[in-house]
């Protein structure tokens, strides 16, 4: 499908910067063309299936969720639930392993396709799943609702109690390998193919719950096939305490002596980071996925503005719908406030991190993060044709800096249209590869049964 938009402010996070009135030719998956609106195109109006016309309206790159749970989804605020019966710590291993370990094949496809429906309604065009359950079943609801995303399967192969993993939830060493391994070559991460969304990546659960063994068998195989590796990475203090009494060390310490910090591995949440650890950060080139609504109610302040300065690659994530929101321009404008707050209002300094910066970790970052900025990420001559369009209306009227706007002002809510790998998937506020409504049904009927299970079992 070949497709103009004309007309547009185009915020392209790539070398033409933010271009006033210009236009983007689509042809197949590909930008062909971005460039000022200098002279008609009604000769290239002509040759294209679709013409757009974007008047008044922001096109961005697609948003990059560089942290999420989709196996979480039906469990979209619970927490609240939970935390006026007394919340057990760690909140992941009493109430999201639980959770995740009822879910059939049937209850993950449902979060699938309510999680991707949501991710796109709100501008969000790819996301790097650590990892549920019947890995095949997110496949299936990402290829039907038309998202790209890193596939993967969370593995633990040791048990420290307090509480004890779910059967289903543990593997053996091998069993873990093995598992990791499937998804990798089943959809393979360096995919030359334009209409493969989705690539597989390995997944570690965190330092607690992961031998020796497995964190250094998976780092070598990621390098042996060119992939990707995620972690939950110095997210809780009892994940510190963990580290230095079994290992006499921090958690990056410990990973790097494990060899497996690399520029292929995405480290979720990073919060309770030492200076020392954010510089072997920066040595070993590991990106960050910041989850902002999660770390800042319950974990801790990530250092952000001291990863900048070195250099560090940052996206932005949700952690998914447990949380609430999976509006990354909420999570945008939450990171700002933070780190201004943290950073710059002790110091009368309003400068620590700028919109254009915010932005950038919600795209360009989160592809850098997630081994994609070649393809996504930034609106460029031969990448990827995944992209928003934005409707400001009075919420953001009128419109000096158009980042700032992005930030500040804008939200999921104003996303009109959404185009991943040049197949339009919303147009004017509609997804058109679901039925929301009949997702809206099924989710009603089954979430309250599954999440009746968890509330059962901490009253």
């Amino acid at each position: 499908m070949n497709i103009l938009i004309k007309n547009a402010t185009i915020v392209s996070m790539g070398s033409s910067g933010v271009i006033y009135n210009g236009h983007i030719l689509i042809q197949g998956t590909r930008i062909v063309s971005i460039a000022p609106q200098n002279e008609t195109t009604s000769d290239i109006e002509t040759t294209v299936d679709q013409v757009i016309d974007a008047t008044g309206k922001i096109i961005m790159p697609g948003l990059i969720d560089s942290h999420f749970h989709t196996c979480q989804h039906l469990m979209r605020g619970m927490g609240a639930a939970i935390a006026r019966s007394g919340t057990r710590h760690p909140f992941w291993k009493n109430y999201l392993i639980p959770f995740e370990s009822q879910l059939t094949p049937e209850d993950v496809y449902l979060s699938g396709v309510a999680a991707y429906s949501n991710l796109i309604r709100v501008g969000t065009t790819c996301f790097a799943e650590h990892g549920g359950r019947h890995p095949e079943q997110l496949v299936k609801a990402a290829e039907n609702v038309g998202i790209r995303g890193l596939i993967a399967i969370s593995t633990m192969d040791m048990d420290t109690g307090l509480p004890n993993l779910p059967d289903n939830m543990l593997f053996s060493t091998e069993e873990a390998i093995e598992k990791n391994l499937e998804v990798v070559q089943r959809w393979p991460f360096k995919n030359n193919d334009d209409d493969s969304l989705l690539r597989g990546v390995f997944s570690l659960r965190q330092i607690t719950v992961c031998t020796p063994q497995l964190i250094q068998k998976t780092a070598e195989m990621a390098e042996e096939y060119s992939t990707m590796v995620q972690t939950h990475a110095n997210e809780g203090h009892y994940e510190i305490y963990h580290a230095q009494d079994h290992h006499g060390m921090r958690p990056a310490n410990y990973l790097a002596s494990l060899e497996f910090l690399n520029s292929n591995v995405i480290a979720a949440h990073s919060v309770l980071l030492s200076d020392k650890e954010v510089d072997l950060y920066a040595k070993h080139q590991v990106g960050v996925a910041h989850c902002p609504s999660p770390n800042f109610s319950s974990l801790g302040m990530a250092k952000l503005v001291q990863m900048k300065k070195l250099g560090i690659k940052i996206g932005i994530g949700t952690d998914g719908a447990n949380r609430g929101s999976l509006d990354l321009f909420e999570a945008m404008k939450l990171s700002g406030i933070a780190q201004s707050l943290h950073y710059g209002t002790p110091y009368l300094d309003d400068n620590v991190i700028s919109p254009f910066e915010l932005v950038k970790m919600a795209t360009l970052g989160g592809a850098s993060v997630c081994g994609l900025d070649e393809e996504i990420g930034s609106l460029e001559t031969g990448k990827r044709a995944d992209l928003l369009i934005l409707n400001p209306g009075l919420n953001a009227l009128p419109i000096d800096d158009p980042y700032f706007a992005i930030v500040n002002s804008l939200r999921g809510s104003d996303v009109n249209d959404v185009i991943i790998n040049g197949q339009i998937v919303m147009r004017n506020s509609k997804i058109l590869n679901v039925d929301e409504n009949e997702i809206a049904r099924e989710v009603s009927i089954r979430a309250p049964q599954l999440r009746q299970t968890i509330l059962d079992n901490i009253n």
